[in-house]
């Protein structure tokens, strides 16, 4: 009897160490603390004009993201094969707000989710090639 106990003291110190473990580990990831690649323009930009391109929809989205050293100063949707009629609000309001929040991770636009993903896809690619 006392060596079961003893066998379920170890087993359950073990439980206790592996959730105390995914405890940390899911935590750590919630808070940016992973072992990933910093975003894009993490150090900053190389000034200037950059286009980017994504897929959306119906084909490629290109972009040309403007830059300071230090932000990115405007986005523009130059082309896109886009079906109109759905597509404007996303190629209207996810440039403006990738410039607001300084990020290519920005809420899409319901309706037009394709569309915004391949803006703010074209944008981190821009990022990338502006990126010190």
């Amino acid at each position: 009897m006392e060596k079961e106990n003893r066998y379920r003291g170890v087993a359950t110190l073990i439980i206790v160490v592996a959730i105390a473990f995914f405890v940390i580990l899911e935590t750590r990831l919630l808070v940016g603390g992973s072992a990933s690649e910093p975003k894009p323009g993490a150090n900053g930009y190389v000034a200037g004009e950059y286009v980017g391109t994504a897929n959306g929809n119906n084909g490629p989205i290109k972009v040309k993201v403007v830059f300071s050293e230090t932000e990115i100063v405007s986005v523009e949707v130059i082309e896109h094969a886009e079906t109109v009629g759905i597509c404007e609000p996303a190629v209207e309001k996810i440039p403006a707000a990738i410039v607001s929040a300084q990020d290519y991770e920005v809420d899409g636009i319901s309706g037009a989710t394709m569309t915004s993903d391949g803006i703010m896809k074209a944008v981190k690619n821009a990022m990338e090639q502006a990126s010190k």
